[in-house]
């Protein structure tokens, strides 16, 4: 072959090179089954609080409730979280009905996913919300009652948690008051693990009624976090505490105490509603007898804008209270919130 036959066909080569790769590739696509039949082709983005975002040349960005949802097959791997803080990543191939099944792992039923493709772990979180209730009567019956109660959450470089909070009650009744207490709390979380953390923790409270001038406990200890996700958590804590308290006649106590927290919260309903519930207690290791235990329970019902409507049980118990007092305080609540 001549010289210029050859490189007529090495210019014929680059010129058929350079036009197949300028030829648009076959574009991967998602597969959607919703329960009512209808089969979608796209990309799933994300999904999270019950909503999943697919995206459509036709009809661009879709949001779905998930639990219309039968199942999907995607071209690309993704990272799903399950209800209880477990994360797996991988293409989600053919299932059956109601499941998922993520290359090279079992199949997992749709209601157990939190969430797909989450947002990383930001550097600084803070999440939380204050509530506020008022009772307010006149007339025949003549009271009135404030119920404030705040509780914040923030983590930072995945390892870091402090949680704080408050909570101030106080009522009146024909001009007399018949609620005054206060309490407040702090605690600190580092983890060592996924699950496990040590904590030192930290709690002041005052009840005017139940003749309680000033009482703290301080701490350490370990916990466990079984479940974290943005649907559900779960932790239990364990350790020893100083507990001091002083009566409004100036007479004080102190002692060492075996302290217990259990934390729950969970979203149901494609978050419609969140039930949570939190209960502590302490435990004199001298005396068994002698323990104290409070339970945070109830439900909130977001609105819009972030505000919610919450209903709330509080339970507050003393084994050993002072003559004449009540063991068992309860108070049930209602009150508008803010969540962040």
């Amino acid at each position: 072959m001549s010289c210029m036959a050859r490189t007529g066909a090495l210019v014929l080569a680059c010129l058929l090179l350079s036009a197949t790769t300028l030829l648009p590739a076959s574009a991967s696509a998602d597969t959607l089954y919703l329960k009512g039949g209808d089969r979608l082709t796209g990309k799933v983005e994300e999904m999270d609080s019950g909503k999943l975002v697919f995206t459509t040349s036709y009809a661009g960005k879709l949001k779905i409730k998930w639990s219309e949802v039968e199942r999907l097959v995607t071209d690309e791997p993704m990272t799903v979280e399950t209800t209880k803080g477990q994360k797996l990543t991988g293409k989600a191939q053919e299932a059956a009905p109601g499941q998922i099944k993520l290359e090279g792992g079992q199949a997992l039923p749709l209601a157990t996913i939190a969430s797909i493709n989450p947002e990383d772990m930001e550097p600084f979180k803070i999440n939380g919300q204050v509530n506020l209730g008022v009772d307010v009567s006149r007339g025949n019956t003549n009271k009135m009652a404030v119920d404030t109660e705040g509780r914040v959450v923030t983590t930072w470089n995945t390892i870091n948690r402090a949680i704080g909070g408050f909570e101030i009650h106080r009522a009146e009744s024909k001009g007399k008051d018949t609620s005054d207490n206060t309490l407040g709390y702090l605690e600190y979380n580092r983890f060592v693990s996924e699950k496990w953390y040590w904590l030192a923790n930290l709690r002041g409270s005052q009840d005017t009624f139940k003749n309680i001038e000033y009482q703290s406990m301080a701490g350490v200890g370990i916990g466990y976090q079984v479940w974290q996700s943005k649907l559900t958590n779960l932790s239990f804590e364990l350790g020893p505490n100083y507990v001091y308290q002083q009566d409004t006649a100036g007479v004080s106590e102190d002692w060492y105490a075996a302290r217990w927290k259990i934390s729950y919260d969970r979203w149901f309903f494609s978050r419609s509603v969140q039930f949570y519930h939190r209960q502590e207690g302490f435990m004199a290791v001298d005396n068994v007898d002698n323990w104290i235990w409070s339970a945070r329970q109830g439900l909130n019902f977001p609105t819009v804008l972030g505000f919610v409507l919450t209903a709330a049980y509080n339970i507050d118990y003393e084994n050993e209270p002072e003559p004449s007092k009540s063991k068992t305080d309860t108070r049930f609540i209602i009150s508008l919130g803010y969540q962040f």
